[in-house]
């Protein structure tokens, strides 16, 4: 059965309708959330009363806010730096060395992925408390939990970013000379840059937006931005958090674009690199 150029035609046609309709399914929430954060109503009224910049002004000059703020800073940039650290040799590890006990170790790392975050929340609070850690209601209580949680997406992003370098290079490299380490971080260590930045972007914004685990562990002169929103949405109901979470969809983007910038001039050197050898 032959299918004609004009039925070809229509049946893309009707993919791009379709995807695009999903597309703006998808979108609507946050054109809602956007569009009501300029609105001149004390109470989330739809459609809009009218056009207000208050809010902005309201989320960025709240102490609470800011202070969270903070703490959601120092959380995701301090857990995002340890489970790079963590994650770069044992995605290494999965990767170039066979050793017994390598299915159970993948396993234990991919763990967090399936476990309900709030089962996570809830099992480290029990620890920290059980265990007379003291790290409950600390900023080093918060970062384990993060560090937990993130850890999966760093080393999965890592591991199919080293299964495509290839390990002849690094061999090379140990013939002439070159210790196990320095190989590393002269062959392999440029070669997945792209990956490292993209995972680490990845774990400082989950980081930063996590609230089912980090419930469990903070006290008020820890709490994260995301858990003050949360508070601050069971007392009230006007655009505030409309408006902080525009200014946080911003801040989103501006980071994925600049990874995305970097991860896009690694590879490109890497590449000219090899052009040029």
């Amino acid at each position: 059965m032959r299918m004609h150029a004009g039925d070809s035609r229509s049946a893309v046609f009707g993919l791009q309708i379709v995807l695009a309709a999903v597309l703006l399914f998808m979108a609507a929430p946050i054109v809602i959330v956007i569009v009501n954060s300029f609105n001149s109503s004390s109470f989330n009224v739809w459609p809009p009363a009218g056009f207000t910049l208050d809010w902005y002004y309201k989320s960025l000059t709240m102490p609470e806010f800011q202070r969270g703020f903070i703490n959601s800073v120092i959380a995701g940039v301090i857990s995002t730096a340890v489970v790079l650290a963590v994650g770069t040799p044992l995605a290494y590890a999965l990767v170039r060395i066979g050793f017994r006990g390598k299915g159970l170790l993948r396993g234990a790392l991919l763990g967090p992925l399936v476990i309900p975050r709030i089962a996570i929340g809830f099992s480290l609070f029990v620890l920290y408390i059980a265990s007379g850690s003291g790290l409950y209601g600390t900023m080093q209580g918060v970062i384990l939990g993060h560090s937990l949680l993130m850890l999966p997406f760093v080393v999965s992003v890592l591991v199919a970013n080293l299964g495509e370098v290839d390990p002849i290079v690094e061999e090379a490299a140990r013939d002439l000379g070159a210790g196990p380490v320095e190989a590393f971080i002269r062959v392999v260590l440029p070669q997945i840059r792209p990956g490292l930045i993209v995972s680490g972007l990845l774990a400082f914004i989950t980081s930063f937006d996590e609230v089912e685990t980090t419930i469990f562990l903070v006290k008020p002169v820890v709490n994260t931005l995301p858990i003050e929103m949360y508070l601050y949405l069971d007392q009230n109901q006007d655009p505030t958090l409309a408006a902080l979470s525009t200014l946080l969809i911003a801040l989103s983007m501006i980071l994925v674009m600049i990874g995305l910038v970097f991860a896009k001039r690694g590879s490109l050197r890497l590449l000219l690199g090899g052009r040029g050898a």
